[in-house]
């Protein structure tokens, strides 16, 4: 068994036939097994997969334990010597699974690949590598300086693989020996951030991270958590990142990083009220939307993770077979 493809799903089941099917079509050499894991959605796709996608395994979480624990429940059983770790709304290219697999073979200090992220009419997605957090990013991340940077570097024109800080959990891949040794996906992370501190531990290990260009997957993006509510996935992308500066730089960072946290939403919530000001109609509407999301955000500053899982009710985290177990 050469790879091992886990997706995990969550009230995405159109968006995941279209996946599998991609799958389906991808050429390339030697046995797959493809597991499919619902974090407690119940949303048909059981149904789907069985009537559709008969040789895919697939695995019912009775609760939404997070997208972590989820891929941790899928590696639990997978016989793969790679691991592929896909979102439900991605599409892979002719190629894709050949070219990442061909890239963390060719590449022995490669212990982990990204796919190129598009959208579905083929712009470059500049959420395909991440930096990892720290309190200046997080004062000045945004998706016009992102894109500028990407031009800047020159990383948008590359074809060759390179290395990178972090690549998206959206759609990557890893030796499954080293996903083990690591324990799999940090459980702290309920959604957002898990890809990466996955990255980060990884690079820690002594092994590189890799963008493959080749490999061009489209993502249509932020399906799942779009049905929480813009609020819900600002709060929680915030929370991931305070999470990733605590791990990996300490706590006096984690503190620096939740004060320009503050500022930075304080800074924007000023200027989109002041844009607010000028628009009428339709753009008022989308403006008042970016205000409540700033707001949030700054509340969530103010409070921290107790607000967090006060203000937006999950269902229990519950650890289903996964290495932290215990930990």
């Amino acid at each position: 068994m050469n790879l091992s493809i886990v997706i995990i799903n969550w009230n995405s089941c159109d968006l995941l036939a279209k996946c599998l099917e991609s799958v389906r079509l991808q050429e390339f050499a030697g046995q797959v097994e493809i597991i499919v894991v619902d974090g407690g959605s119940f949303d048909g796709a059981d149904a789907m997969v069985r009537e559709k996608f008969p040789e895919v395994h697939f695995i019912q979480s009775p609760e939404n334990i997070g997208y972590g624990r989820c891929c941790n429940l899928g590696a639990c059983g997978a016989r793969g010597e790679y691991l592929l770790i896909l979102n439900p709304d991605t599409e892979l290219r002719p190629g894709a699974i050949r070219a990442m697999v061909g890239a963390l073979a060719g590449m022995p200090n490669a212990g982990l690949v990204g796919a190129r992220l598009i959208d579905p009419d083929g712009t470059f997605q500049t959420s395909s590598t991440h930096r990892l957090p720290g309190p200046l990013n997080t004062l000045f991340d945004c998706a016009m300086i992102r894109k500028a940077v990407w031009q800047w570097s020159g990383n948008a024109e590359r074809r060759s693989p390179f290395s990178v800080d972090a690549v998206s959990g959206a759609c990557m891949l890893i030796r499954m020996s080293l996903y083990q040794k690591l324990g799999g996906f940090n459980p702290r992370f309920f959604m957002y951030g898990e890809d990466v501190d996955l990255c980060q531990r990884v690079r820690d290990s002594g092994h590189d991270v890799y963008h493959v260009p080749a490999a061009r997957v489209v993502h249509h993006g932020g399906v799942s958590s779009s049905q929480q509510g813009s609020g819900f996935s600002s709060v929680m992308i915030r929370e991931a990142v305070d999470v990733i500066i605590r791990i990996h730089r300490g706590e006096f960072a984690a503190f620096c990083g939740r004060v320009l946290m503050t500022l930075s939403a304080l800074l924007r919530l000023l200027l989109a009220s002041v844009v607010r000001l000028f628009c009428i109609g339709s753009s008022r509407s989308r403006f008042d939307a970016v205000i409540a999301k700033w707001v949030l955000v700054l509340r969530w500053c103010c409070g921290g993770e107790k607000w967090a899982s006060h203000h937006f009710a999950t269902t229990p985290r519950r650890v289903i077979c996964n290495a932290w177990d215990g930990a």
